[in-house]
C-alpha cells in the first residue's frame, strides 16, 4: 500500500459529483445474536439472504468502471456467517480496493479465523480491519446481545485475531463499542479494561441510533458518549491505544476527533456549523435485497440494484438518485451516524486546516464531556 495511491481521492473535497468512494454492503441478515440496540432487527429476524457472489461481482465490476473505491464495509447480520465471504472480498480486492472493514460479534468460532486468513491470502494489497463488538462488562454485554457467554467468546476471538495479526501486516484488529442507555454509566471504564486486556489497534465508538429493537436503549445522555470518546482519546495520548497501521493513518485519527465532536453536537442539538452531507454522493449503503440508500438512517432509497442487474453506475446517474441528493443538500440533512460524519469531515475543505493540525500532532487534547441534560437513569 502506497501513500500516493490516495491522491486521486483528494479532488473529491472540491468535486461532489462522481462515483462513490465508500460502500457499506449488507451481506446477510442472518445473525447469531439479537442485540437490543440493533436498528436492523427486522432483517435479522427474517434472516434475509444477502446478495449472491455473482451479484457482488457485477456490483464490483460496475463500481470499478466508475472509479476506484477507497473503502468497503461488510455489514449484517453477522457477516462472518457467510462461508463464501472470501469470494465477496475478492470481488472488490481484485479491482484494487484499498480498505475492507468487517464488523463482527466474535461468535462464529467455527471458521471465522480461516475466513480472515483466506481473505488476506487472496488480497495482499488490501488492508483488512476486523472489529469485534463489546457493549460493556460481561453481564451488561450479554443482556444487550441476548447471548449468554457472548462477552467471553468475543474476548477470545480478539485474542485469536491478535495472534493472526502478528504475522499479517495488512490485518488490523479493533473493537467497537456502542453507547446506549443500558451501558452509558459503565462503558467508559470498561473500555479502558478492554484496551488493557486486549491491546486492540483501534476503538470505534458508536452512538445507538435508528429504530432499535428496544427503543429505550436510544435514550442516551450525550455527556456519557463524550466520556467514552474522551477515554479513547486519553488512551491514545498515553500510548496505550495505537491505530490501524496503514498510510494516512494519522489523518484518519485527526478525522475521527473532529467527527466525534460533531456527532455529539448533533445529538445534543448544540450550536454548530453545518457539515454538508456526502451520503449518497461519496458513499452509499446497499442492503441485502439490493436496495441502495444514501446512508443507514434515511428511508428514501436511491434505487434498486435488481432493476439494473446490479449495475451501480447505471443506478447512480438516474433521476431518482439525483433528486434525492438535491434534497439532502437543500434540507441540510444530518444525523449521528459516525461513518457518514467521518466522510463529511474528511471531504470538507473547511475541515482541512484542523485535519492538518491534528495530523501534524497539534491540538491533541481530550474532549471534556459537558452534560447536555440531567444524566439518564442507569441500566
Amino acid at each position: 500500500m502506497n501513500i500516493l495511491s490516495y491522491l486521486p481521492f483528494v479532488r473529491r473535497g472540491f468535486v461532489r459529483g462522481g462515483p462513490p468512494l465508500h460502500l457499506t454492503l449488507f451481506v446477510t441478515g442472518a445473525c447469531n445474536a439479537r442485540c437490543r440496540h440493533c436498528f436492523h432487527h427486522e432483517e435479522v429476524a427474517a434472516a434475509l439472504a444477502g446478495p449472491s457472489v455473482e451479484q457482488v461481482e457485477r456490483l464490483a465490476d460496475s463500481a470499478a468502471t466508475m472509479g476506484p473505491l477507497l473503502w468497503v464495509s461488510f455489514g449484517g447480520g453477522e457477516p462472518l456467517l457467510r462461508k463464501d465471504l472470501p469470494a465477496l472480498a475478492r470481488a472488490f480486492g481484485r479491482r484494487g480496493l484499498r480498505h475492507l472493514a468487517i464488523p463482527t460479534n466474535g461468535m462464529v468460532e467455527g471458521w471465522q479465523h480461516d475466513t480472515v486468513e483466506q481473505i488476506l491470502d487472496e488480497n495482499p494489497e488490501m488492508f483488512l480491519s476486523i472489529s469485534v463488538s463489546f457493549d460493556g462488562p460481561p453481564d451488561v454485554h450479554d443482556a444487550i446481545r441476548q447471548v449468554k457467554g457472548g462477552h467471553a467468546r468475543a474476548m477470545s476471538s480478539v485474542r485469536a485475531y491478535r495472534e493472526q495479526a502478528k504475522k499479517r501486516k495488512n490485518l488490523g484488529v479493533g473493537i467497537i463499542v456502542t453507547v446506549s442507555s443500558e451501558n452509558q454509566l459503565v462503558l467508559a471504564e470498561h473500555l479502558e479494561e478492554l484496551v488493557e486486556e486486549l491491546s486492540p489497534d483501534n476503538v470505534t465508538v458508536n452512538l445507538a441510533r435508528g429504530k432499535a429493537l428496544d427503543p429505550t436503549l436510544l435514550d442516551v445522555d450525550v455527556s456519557h458518549y463524550q466520556a467514552v470518546v474522551a477515554t479513547k482519546e486519553r488512551l491514545m495520548k498515553e500510548g496505550r491505544l495505537p491505530y490501524f497501521d496503514f498510510p494516512m493513518a494519522k489523518l484518519a485519527v485527526a478525522r475521527d476527533r473532529l467527527m466525534y465532536d460533531h456527532v455529539a453536537k448533533v445529538a445534543a442539538d448544540a450550536p454548530r456549523r453545518h457539515l454538508p452531507c456526502t451520503a449518497g454522493t461519496l458513499s452509499a449503503v446497499i442492503f441485502e435485497g439490493g436496495e441502495v440508500f444514501p446512508c443507514e438512517m434515511l428511508e428514501s432509497p436511491l434505487g434498486q440494484l435488481n432493476d439494473v442487474n446490479w449495475d451501480l453506475a447505471k443506478l447512480w446517474s438516474e433521476k431518482t438518485a439525483n433528486d434525492l441528493r438535491r434534497t439532502i443538500k437543500e434540507t441540510h440533512c444530518e444525523c449521528t451516524w459516525e461513518c457518514a460524519q467521518a466522510d463529511n469531515v474528511l471531504f470538507n475543505p473547511r475541515s482541512w486546516p484542523a485535519l492538518l493540525s491534528g495530523t501534524m500532532g497539534l491540538g491533541r487534547r481530550a474532549v471534556t464531556p459537558k452534560p447536555s441534560r440531567p444524566p439518564a437513569s442507569g441500566p
